[in-house]
């Protein structure tokens, strides 16, 4: 059984001085089910065929974490077949995990990334990371755009982690996608369906100046602030 989390930071530092800005409303507004079904999709075809994360002593997390693409801002990124070879004269070095994105062949006409990592245990539970930087991540970014990066993210994590597995192998299988499905769920979704870590919580940016505790940002009821703008799906 593999649980899924969606990941989004709703708030951004802006600089030193303290200045944030909220970042809510612009999270992909797509159905945690269209999650579901990728994964499941990939499960089926790749990870049960092959006999990967079967461990009988963990469970696994899927931490699904989307990103606006920024230069300014991400910087590296680790050798992946997602993210092409290496621009000539650049050499692979086995102490480096990862390169500066202008190490990349046509590094600066991408603006999709991959940052795949180790999977990592935590309270006993296997997590892989799904990391995912692109530049029509938005509140606008449609089910079948969402989906694409989503299994090719899942794809990145996976050839990552196990070396038996080729990008060659999710190219192949990606026509197979049935966008039939992963266009019936509800677009923008309704809140309660999108299913982010944290929307049960609240907005609330402080520091602290000597002992007083000053707010930066909110507090603000995740849910709330987020109807108050969006409204109901």
């Amino acid at each position: 059984m593999v649980k899924i989390y969606r990941i989004w930071f709703n708030t951004e530092r802006m600089d030193r001085e303290d200045h944030y800005r909220i970042t809510l409303f612009s999270r992909p507004r797509v159905s945690i089910h269209v999650d579901e079904y990728i994964w499941s999709f990939i499960e089926e075809n790749i990870v049960k065929p092959h006999k990967l994360m079967r461990s009988e002593k963990h469970g696994y997390l899927l931490n699904i974490s989307f990103d606006q693409f920024d230069p300014a801002k991400h910087r590296y990124f680790p050798l992946s077949p997602y993210n092409g070879p290496l621009r000539e004269g650049v050499e692979m070095e086995s102490s480096k995990s990862s390169y500066f994105r202008e190490d990349f062949a046509d590094a600066e006409e991408r603006t999709t990334w991959f940052s795949p990592n180790k999977i990592w245990t935590n309270c006993g539970d296997k997590v892989l990371n799904v990391d995912v930087k692109a530049a029509n991540v938005s509140e606008n970014i449609t089910p079948r755009e969402y989906a694409d990066l989503l299994f090719d993210g899942i794809g990145a994590a996976l050839v990552f982690n196990f070396k038996r597995l080729k990008r060659e192998e999710f190219d192949g299988l990606k026509p197979k996608i049935d966008w039939g499905i992963v266009e019936s769920f509800p677009f923008p979704a309704p809140f309660e369906e999108q299913r982010y870590i944290g929307d049960g919580g609240k907005i609330h940016v402080y520091s602290w100046d000597g002992r007083q505790k000053k707010t930066l940002v909110g507090p603000y009821s995740v849910r709330e602030l987020y109807l108050e703008h969006f409204g109901e799906s």
